[in-house]
């Protein structure tokens, strides 16, 4: 555990819009977002490890970006979020040779486009900047996941070389999947993995090649790239993949972790998580009401816009072992879980569920065997990739959004995130 320093109270004291702090791990005290711009914008690539569902991480990323963009007008942004094969359209969106809605509608941006990243594509617009859609895309990525590297060899649209050593992210990778590697299998769980590093590896070469590009241009840009913190925490992931091919590029990396107490000045991450941790407060959780109540009532609840996303599949096993309660400060050890077991052999688009835990937090939202798990935290559910990899995301303890389809209907639910064991 790490403390902020001295300079917590003078740091933000004016700056309400973003509850954040920005933390230098070298000597753990806090620096003004003016400070932590000059100092990336010296770097050859600067990554934002962001939580997804936290809205101060991305006002945060925001206005540094904008601070970068001061520093460092030749600035490119790269991003997650899009997936190479909508590089054209996004390139025609920002240069203004198609529409707002038809960008949309071709370019398949995660539901929290809106509020999340529509201002990071808005700001390369109004400033004339590159966005590199950087990503593999996901039908690939899980075609991987089912059927190894082999079956994408030769595809333009993901990295020309890509490798899964079983190495410290390995193990982080292990470690998030949790229980589910059991049920998966040995190889079921190295195919996984490949898939998140076909990712890292695309993002990496994305970066990579422009940037020589440009350099035989005469040209010395910064690559910001917006990416989940996982592919980017430690210097493992993404940032390992562009160091491997870049060795001589000056890499920054910001992770970002939400505290209890945000003037308590405590972080949790070890130093090495990068050069800079966004530290923000939890964000309050809403008031948890049923599906029963919602599909009795007719109530429901605000939802994510329904925008096109990548095809799907699925249906093979996840956690077995029993889950069970435990707070947010009683976690070690344990794994996230929402207490209910997918129906293995299930055909249908999305998770469908066999079976809840008693007293579980599925159960207690009013989820039951037969419902569809089509949403979780807010992105789509089409795949067993998808669902593992946002389950391994979510916080014990957290109230966490899940879009649950029954007969015609479609609600949004609250479910208290349990815990199972590694």
């Amino acid at each position: 555990m790490r403390t902020f320093g001295s300079l917590l109270l003078l740091f933000f004291a004016a700056a309400c819009a973003t509850p954040a702090r920005l933390v230098e791990t070298r000597d753990d005290h806090v620096k003004s977002l003016a400070v932590v711009a000059s100092a990336l914008a010296q770097a050859d690539v600067v990554v934002l490890g962001e939580q997804h569902d936290s809205d101060p991480v991305h006002r945060t990323h925001q206005e540094l970006l904008r601070a970068l963009h001061g520093e460092r007008p030749n600035l490119v942004i790269a991003m997650e979020m899009f997936e190479r094969d909508v590089q054209n359209v996004l390139l025609q969106y920002l240069n203004g040779l198609i529409d707002e809605q038809t960008f949309l509608a071709k370019s398949r941006p995660w539901p929290n486009y809106q509020a999340d990243y529509r201002p990071v594509i808005e700001f390369a617009k109004e400033h004339s900047l590159v966005v590199l859609a950087a990503n593999a895309p996901r039908p690939l990525a899980t075609k991987v996941s089912k059927q190894g590297l082999a079956s994408v060899r030769g595809e333009v649209d993901v990295a020309r070389e890509t490798t899964s050593p079983e190495d410290e992210y390995w193990d982080a990778f292990v470690t998030t999947m949790g229980t589910h590697g059991g049920m998966l299998g040995e190889d079921a769980m190295k195919r996984f993995y490949a898939a998140q590093c076909l990712k890292d590896d695309t993002m990496a070469e994305s970066i990579v090649d422009y940037l020589k590009e440009r350099k035989d241009k005469g040209d010395r840009p910064l690559v910001v790239l917006i990416c989940g913190q996982f592919h980017s925490d430690y210097r493992r992931g993404t940032v390992a993949r562009i160091q491997s091919r870049l060795p001589q590029a000056d890499i920054r990396v910001l992770s970002s972790e939400a505290v209890d107490d945000l003037a308590a000045g405590l972080y949790t991450s070890k130093r090495t998580v990068g050069d800079y941790v966004v530290v923000v407060q939890k964000e309050p959780e809403p008031e948890p009401s049923t599906l029963r109540e919602q599909l009795r009532t007719g109530v429901m609840p605000k939802t994510h816009p329904k925008l096109p996303a990548a095809s799907s599949t699925v249906a093979t096993p996840i956690a077995a072992s029993p889950d069970a309660d435990a707070s947010e400060g009683d976690t070690e050890g344990l794994r996230p879980a929402l207490g209910l077991m997918p129906d293995y052999a299930a055909q249908t688009e999305g998770v469908t569920v066999a079976e809840v835990r008693e007293g579980g937090g599925a159960e207690k939202a009013g989820i039951e065997a037969g419902d569809v798990i089509v949403e979780l935290a807010g992105k789509p559910v089409k795949s067993m990739e998808e669902y593992v990899e946002l389950l391994g995301t979510l916080k014990i303890g957290k109230l966490v959004p899940v879009r649950v389809r029954r007969g015609d209907a479609e609600v949004e639910v609250q479910v208290r995130v349990s815990a199972r064991s590694r």
